[in-house]
């Protein structure tokens, strides 16, 4: 039976549940798109960004701050969609202009549209500058996950790829035969990777391989937006980078990715 760590991504804070039972909902969950002969338990991490910016219940651009600002900014240069002109100055205007200049259509509140606030917002609260212990408690509550379960494989998605990374690289005790990152954002220029622990090497290399991991492969739909590049290995030193496709109508889904044929192969 293969034994895995699951790390969950944006958007799975259960406030009607504790941890315990949260963890067990998703591990279900997830469970169920993987082969019957898995043993996978769940590194939930959502409780620790609660009662944060992260969970302001806005769905508008006016409810990010100069940060989150910044980050959607670096985020829209990385997809080559920055406005010309928006430097300084920040006002809603450009704030609405960029995240509907990244799904193609005006600021509406489409699902791709409020997803790109919802990401925004748990990555500033993971990364951002004022919200130090919360990052730590979220990557040490991965890091006691894995101790325990000593899982072969770890699968992390999308913010959960960010967790996993950090809590690998920060303990050289835990020790994994695979890590699998899904729809990752590790590379996503000055939005996560500059924010990075580690961070960049000075002599401009690859970043820090987390040492107690076999292997490391990547998997991204090219049309995922959070999965920018799609290629970590242009910074990251991991094994096989592969893009996946996991539908036009599925943008980021974990579900998707859970079901995807490259997966499935890397798991049987």
């Amino acid at each position: 039976m293969t034994k895995i760590v699951g790390v969950h991504g944006v958007g799975n804070h259960r406030p009607a549940l504790t941890p315990p039972e949260a963890a067990g909902q998703l591990a279900r969950i997830w469970s169920a798109r993987l082969a019957p002969d898995v043993d996978l338990e769940m590194a939930y991490y959502a409780h620790h960004l609660r009662g944060s910016v992260a969970h302001s219940g806005s769905d508008l651009p006016e409810s990010l701050d100069e940060e989150a600002l910044e980050m959607l900014l670096s985020w829209a240069r990385a997809l080559e969609t920055e406005p010309a002109g928006v430097e300084h100055g920040w006002v809603t205007a450009p704030a609405r202009h960029l995240i509907a200049r990244m799904t193609g259509r005006p600021f509406t509140r489409l699902p791709q549209q409020l997803f790109i606030l919802l990401f925004l917002k748990e990555v500033q609260f993971y990364l951002g500058r004022r919200y130090r212990q919360r990052r730590i408690d979220a990557r040490e509550q991965v890091a006691t996950v894995i101790k325990k379960h000593q899982p072969s494989v770890v699968l992390a998605h999308s913010l959960g790829s960010v967790v996993a990374y950090e809590a690998l690289c920060a303990d050289p005790e835990l020790k994994i035969d695979l890590l699998v990152t899904l729809g990752s954002p590790l590379a996503l220029p000055y939005t996560v990777l500059h924010r990075l622990e580690p961070g960049l090497p000075a002599d401009g290399g690859l970043m820090p391989r987390p040492p107690g991991v076999g292997r490391w492969v990547n998997l991204a739909d090219p049309g995922d937006l959070c999965a920018v590049p799609p290629w970590l290995s242009t910074r990251f030193p991991v094994d096989i980078d592969r893009q996946t496709t996991i539908g036009t109508f599925a943008f980021h889904k974990v579900a998707r990715y859970l079901d995807c044929v490259d997966l499935e192969e890397l798991l049987s």
